[in-house]
């Protein structure tokens, strides 16, 4: 599987998670790994760049990560790989939001940080990466220490506009075909 993200980073593709063709789902959202090979993005850029993608009608965000179930997915498909999350404290030190998706403007309830983390290094750090340290925990980095810290990022497809998955469009069916043969069934009596 590295090799195969190897080769797609120098051919200038996005790499998607595990190689697949498709964002992959997981509790209803979708998720993808995105990477410029051009340089990768800041984490501003990052914002932007997902807020210009959709998938199955739904407007991409940088991730938001909320549970163990949620980072255990998102570590298993970056594997070694550092990526920006959707989340910072460039409003008020200390105090980590989520600045888009459907939790934009809340506080985190969920945290991963690796030790010592978050710590507001070097003049400062805001915003957030997964990964930092192999093991899938975060780091605050970027803003304003280094403005031209660049990595990949997490995008995520859901929320309010969610188009619903195939197997309940299939019970929606054979609910709907349930029906239909009690009312035949009233019909003929």
């Amino acid at each position: 599987m590295k090799i195969l993200r190897v080769a797609l980073a120098v051919s200038g593709l996005v790499v998607s998670f595990a190689g697949q063709a498709a964002p992959q789902l997981y509790n209803g959202h979708y998720y993808d790994l995105i990477v410029n090979t051009s340089g990768n993005f800041t984490f501003d850029e990052a914002v932007a760049d997902a807020a210009s993608r959709t998938y199955l009608g739904n407007t991409g965000y940088v991730a938001t990560v909320t549970s163990a179930g949620e980072q255990s997915f998102i570590y298993n498909s970056v594997s070694n790989i550092t990526a920006w999350i959707g989340g910072n404290d460039r409003a008020s030190e200390g105090s980590f939001r989520w600045i888009n998706g459907p939790e934009a403007g809340q506080l985190f309830s969920y945290t991963f940080w690796t030790g010592g983390e978050p710590n507001n290094c070097c003049n400062g750090e805001d915003d957030v990466v997964i990964n930092w340290g192999g093991d899938g925990s975060w780091n605050d980095i970027g803003l304003p220490s280094f403005p031209d810290y660049r990595v990949a990022y997490i995008i995520e497809y859901g929320g309010s506009r969610n188009v619903p998955e195939p197997g309940s469009m299939a019970l929606f069916g054979m609910a709907l075909a349930g029906l239909g043969a009690i009312r035949r069934r009233k019909n003929t009596k």
